[in-house]
């Protein structure tokens, strides 16, 4: 009977190698897949912040309310970049306008969420620029710009027009501005041209007041959510309507010697209506007056004689609102040419003018055959 025997032989120095160079390599991958995962953490994490510090400086474009953006970070309260970060979280200029804190999440451990990446180094802010900018993992370095162009922030426009319910504009002269009261404090005003546009090419992004004025005592007032590189349009309807609120009241009255004639105007409108010139749209070819009469005094003289197509100019009168008392306008001497003297007389019986007041309004005066 033959007995049983073991191998009791142990590893050889050989396999013990190839064991430990096993081990080795499979340490050292499993280290650099650790690595590469954490920095890939760390630099997903730092992006996200990057994006928020962006989003702090100059609004998230998400976040809307009745379809209008409602966040514009730093930037809309403020008119300008932050100087440093921490103006993020700290009024550090002591301004009104400030609303902050803009930035409110940190990671764990950092007390200063807004100043360090998710390595632990110090993010880079350049106002002049707005790059934001972080070491990254030491081999591939982050940056972030708060906009394309930092021209996009504040060379936006806001244009529209000024009109009443009829669509007319507002009438020459009648003092018709708009004004663009910015979030930071700013105010710019826009004179509205002769068809009634207005426009605005350097507004900042923020929401803005903008307020149309007529005529110095009307107004209306609207409010404007500017993003970058956009241009608004914002229109402005008058419920009041702005031709035709003075009234010709009567029969226009020839004078004595037929030279001269007078009409009496009221004025519909719920406040006083100021009246600084009278543009004379029609009216015979021969026929200048020199002399302008508001209730029975003499208001203004003219050198030279005003007639079809000129602009009578005066310092302005005021016409009292609601009816409340009937003005006489008296258009005196008229002759045949604007020089007046020693030319004679213009005799305008049966004429037809047309005058248009400063604040739009018209009238068609008749004359009768004779005084």
């Amino acid at each position: 009977m033959t007995g049983l025997t073991t191998d009791r032989r142990g590893f050889t120095l050989m396999e013990l190698l190839v064991v430990l160079l096993i081990i080795g390599v499979l340490s050292t991958v499993a280290i650099r897949t650790i690595d590469a995962t954490r920095n890939r953490v760390l630099f997903e994490q730092t992006t996200k912040e990057m994006k928020e510090l962006v989003d702090a400086i100059v609004g998230d474009p998400d976040l809307m309310a009745e379809g209008r953006r409602v966040d514009f970070g730093f930037y809309g309260d403020m008119g300008r970049l932050p100087l440093t970060l921490q103006e993020l979280v700290e009024n550090t200029q002591l301004s009104p306008y400030w609303r902050g804190p803009y930035f409110r999440r940190g990671f764990a451990g950092d007390s200063l969420g807004h100043a360090y990446d998710a390595w632990g180094n110090p993010y880079t802010w350049d106002d002049n620029t707005g790059l934001i900018s972080s070491l990254g993992d030491g081999n591939f370095p982050m940056t972030m710009r708060v906009a394309d162009s930092l021209a996009h922030l504040n060379t936006n426009i806001i244009s529209g027009s000024v009109s009443d319910g009829d669509n007319n504009p507002p009438p020459e002269g009648a003092a018709t501005v708009v004004r663009l009261y910015t979030s930071s404090g700013g105010i710019l005003t826009e004179a509205v041209d002769d068809g009634g546009y207005y426009e605005f090419d350097a507004v900042p992004v923020g929401q803005h007041k903008l307020v149309a004025r007529y005529a110095g005592f009307d107004s209306i007032n609207r409010w404007v959510a500017v993003s970058p590189r956009t241009r608004t349009v914002v229109d402005f309807r008058f419920s009041r309507p702005f031709r035709n609120l003075l009234k010709l009241v009567g029969e226009p009255l020839l004078g004595s010697d037929s030279s001269s004639f007078l009409v009496r105007i009221v004025n519909d409108h719920l406040a006083d209506i100021l009246i600084s010139s009278i543009y004379f749209v029609e009216g015979p070819d021969s026929a200048y007056f020199r002399e302008l009469m508001v209730e029975g005094e003499t208001y203004a003289n003219y050198t030279q004689g005003i007639g079809a197509g000129d602009t009578a100019q005066f310092s302005a009168f005021a016409v009292p609102a609601n009816r409340a008392s009937i003005v006489d306008l008296r258009f005196v001497d008229f002759y045949v040419t604007p020089s007046g003297p020693p030319d004679p007389k213009a005799t305008i019986e049966s004429e037809t003018f047309r005058l248009r007041f400063s604040d739009g309004s018209e009238i068609t005066v008749e004359l009768p055959d004779g005084p």
